[in-house]
């Protein structure tokens, strides 16, 4: 019995000790404990006679003068994992040295040389995936010298540069939104960044939304299920649903994915973005077009049906002979959509009964917030004055906005370059010295699916001084996103007129003035004579300026600026009245100018706060002043009997009306009745133009009596005359109040 005792106690010890046996930790290698120190050792002139670099190193070595050649001595960095390695050679003593990186295959991938005679050349981030040759040789023949090479070695991280990535093959793929972190390092150094965009036919944010420009008719044949692939057709005279993008069943039952087109005459649902049932039961979602004579639900910006019972959601078009319930709105326009017009009604909280709008455009200096580039309202507008028979200007072609961030290095003075993927220059600016470059609504084309960030040093100065700036010790940060106007940005570049950014009449477009001395152009294009009412807002820490500017005539003309208005200070906006515009009209904006130490300077920039620039129209009708008609040149014609109104903006404006009574063959009893208008006191001068041309002065009506008319009675001989509008102190100004003018004949 004591023999077993003996027996579980020893038994005991022995778990006892194994469990506290310390676990096996595998092997790490060898712990560096500092750089290797290694000599050269010749000879060492070609690529198999490399010294290998596996670790950290430095490396003592020496380059021998020879008459003939120079002297080369070759290194192979072979890290067990991928590294940034960091080489740095220093100089030779009289001489000039230079090393070049090779690949495995013995290409040349670059070439440092950025100082002179007797000074360092570094590379601070060599990527090192499997092996790179180093070639260190002197710049010239008959030169040599010890040397000392150090290489050191660390683990990559995510969100930093890759070289060498001086071409659009080895660009570094840069995601929107995200930040690469980057040097300048040496004399030739060029970043590339490959920036993907995204694709415009896919609806952002993966809400389903169909995008704008879809076209096309279904055909026969046979429907998938409502999971059916995208882009794909459903039937015409059966069972179909499709996909996203689809085009669903015409006369049958359909069901129908994001996207896409439902059922005409039959049972049919619609997802978001499509074309709900037109002659059946038809569910719509948001962007669609529901039910026209049957029953149908609509969502967001939706068409409902039009003889049937429906409901609207925000935005939509409502009933026209049956009973429609609109979503918080007003009833009959909910957002941009018309509700029932005959039958019966209901409002929600927000609603309130009246009769809908005429279909028809009316002008647009009402006040209302026109809607964005490329809106369904500006689409709708269009396809309007299609129906009406008004020629539609082309559309211009869809582009995305760019927000790109290039923080400064100390002693560099950058160059960045947008480039198309087959490398075709988009944009392109050159930053002062350790600037940070913020630059807003650089523009590419939304058809592209690949763009190019290219970064790299400028030249300075000039002849045997100049030189191409860089930093091997200090990195800049790079980002790339997408603005978030979205269509309703402007577009960079647009300093000079024929890279003006398009704005549509009843759309807006917002912009940045950055970085300082920013000039942004904007065009409008018209099918017909037109008045433009052009506002632009207010930024902070910024004095615009807006003007209408006419193209040069001819290679060597200037632009002439037509219109210029800068009556607010800064955080004011502008604007400009009654611009006629048949055509093409080119608008600018800009920082005012002002004095400092001494220098009129351009140096406002706001890359934080956008400014918005809207233009609203009416058509021309002869019933208002046409800008600019500030000079006898421009001078509106007059037709006796009939009034035109205009206004005194901005200061110092002055509105010419030329009256030819040249045909007449006596004098001519004429009166001339000008109403004025609060703030500004108005003044009324009547000329004469003379045989040389000039004109003469021949009456006056200024008492400056604030609103009150001014009138001029007059018995004019036959020739031409020009009626005068303005303050009559030229210092105020009332862009919303209207005078209005009427010369007639009398006894």
């Amino acid at each position: 019995m004591r023999r077993w005792g003996w027996v579980c106690v020893l038994g005991l010890m022995m778990a006892a000790c194994k469990e506290d046996k310390a676990p096996e930790v595998p092997d790490a290698g060898p712990v560096e404990t500092g750089p290797s120190a290694l000599t050269e050792k010749e000879p060492n002139d070609r690529p198999d006679q490399a010294l290998d670099i596996t670790r950290n190193s430095t490396v003592s070595a020496e380059l021998t003068a020879q008459p003939n050649k120079a002297d080369e001595d070759w290194y192979r960095l072979a890290p067990s994992s991928p590294r940034i390695v960091e080489v740095s050679v220093s100089g030779l003593p009289g001489g000039d040295i230079t090393f070049e990186v090779y690949d495995r295959d013995r290409n040349r991938l670059v070439g440092v040389n950025s100082e002179g005679e007797g000074k360092p050349e570094r590379f601070p981030n060599l990527y090192v995936d499997g092996e790179r040759f180093l070639r260190v040789v002197p710049a010239r023949k008959g030169v040599g010298g010890a040397y000392t090479l150090e290489v050191r070695m660390r683990v990559p991280e995510d969100g930093e540069e890759r070289e060498p990535n001086d071409r659009a093959v080895d660009a570094v793929n840069l995601p929107l939104g995200q930040t690469v972190t980057a040097f300048l390092g040496h004399a030739g150094d060029e970043d590339w960044y490959r920036i993907e965009l995204p694709d415009p036919s896919q609806p952002a944010g993966g809400d389903g939304t169909m995008p704008s420009g879809v076209q096309g008719a279904p055909e026969e044949g046979s429907g998938q299920d409502g999971t059916g692939q995208p882009q794909g057709q459903g039937g015409q005279q059966g069972q179909g649903g499709n996909g996203a993008g689809g085009f669903g069943a015409q006369q049958g039952q359909g069901g129908n994915g994001a996207g896409g087109f439902g059922a005409q005459q039959g049972q049919g649902g619609n997802g978001a973005g499509g074309f709900g049932a037109q002659q059946g039961s038809g569910n719509s979602g948001a962007d669609g077009l529901t039910a026209q004579q049957g029953q149908g639900t609509n969502e967001a910006e939706g068409f409902a049906d039009q003889d049937g019972e429906g409901n609207t959601g925000a935005g939509g078009f409502g009933t026209q002979q049956g009973q429609s319930d609109t979503a918080p709105g007003r009833e009959g326009q909910d957002g941009q959509g018309l509700a029932a017009q005959r039958g019966q009604e209901d409002t929600d909280t927000f609603g309130r009964e009246q009769d809908a709008p005429s279909p028809t455009l009316e002008g647009t200096f009402g006040g209302s917030e026109p809607p964005a580039v490329g809106s369904a309202a500006v689409g709708a507008a269009i396809a309007r004055a299609l129906d009406a028979g008004v020629p539609a200007v082309p559309p211009e072609p869809p582009s995305v906005a760019l927000k790109i961030e290039l923080t400064g290095v100390d002693g560099v003075s950058p160059e960045l370059s947008v480039l198309s993927a087959a490398e075709a220059p988009l944009f392109s600016l050159r930053g002062k010295e350790g600037e940070t470059l913020s630059l807003r609504n650089i523009g590419v084309r939304a058809t592209d699916r690949v763009v190019y960030v290219v970064v790299k040093t400028s030249w300075v100065g000039t002849g045997k001084n100049a030189r191409r700036t860089f930093n091997a010790t200090m990195p800049y940060t790079l980002t790339v996103s997408q603005e978030e106007a979205g269509a309703s940005a402007e577009l960079e570049p647009n300093d000079e007129l024929h890279k003006a950014t398009p704005i549509t009449a009843g759309g807006y477009r917002q912009g940045f003035l950055a970085p300082k001395g920013d000039v942004d152009h904007f065009v409008l294009k018209t099918s017909e004579p037109v008045l433009a009412k052009v506002e632009l807002t207010g930024v902070d820490r910024l004095d615009l300026v807006l003007s209408m500017v006419e193209p040069p005539e001819g290679e060597s003309g200037k632009e002439t600026v037509l219109l210029r208005a800068n009556d607010g200070a800064i955080k004011e906006p502008e604007r400009l009245n009654n611009v006629a515009c048949n055509g093409t009209c080119y608008f600018r904006v800009e920082g005012a100018s002002r004095k400092v130490d001494g220098k009129w300077v351009k140096d406002f920039e706001n890359a934080e706060q956008p400014y918005r620039i809207t233009i609203t129209t009416v058509p021309d009708n002869g019933t208002e002043e046409r800008e600019p008609n500030n000079t006898a040149e421009r001078a509106q014609d007059l037709t006796l009997g009939q009034p035109v109104r205009g206004t005194v903006y901005p200061v110092k404006d002055t509105d010419f009306f030329r009256l030819d009574l040249s045909d007449r063959p006596v004098r001519t009893p004429i009166r001339a009745t000008l109403l004025g208008i609060l703030k500004v006191d108005v003044g009324l001068y009547l000329h004469r133009m003379q045989p040389d041309g000039k004109l003469s002065l021949v009456q006056t009506a200024d008492r400056a009596k604030g609103d009150q008319p001014e009138s001029i009675r007059y018995s004019a001989e036959p020739g031409v005359y020009f009626f005068e509008v303005r303050d009559a102190r030229n210092r105020e100004s009332n862009f919303q109040d209207s005078y209005q003018l009427t010369v007639e004949e009398t006894e």
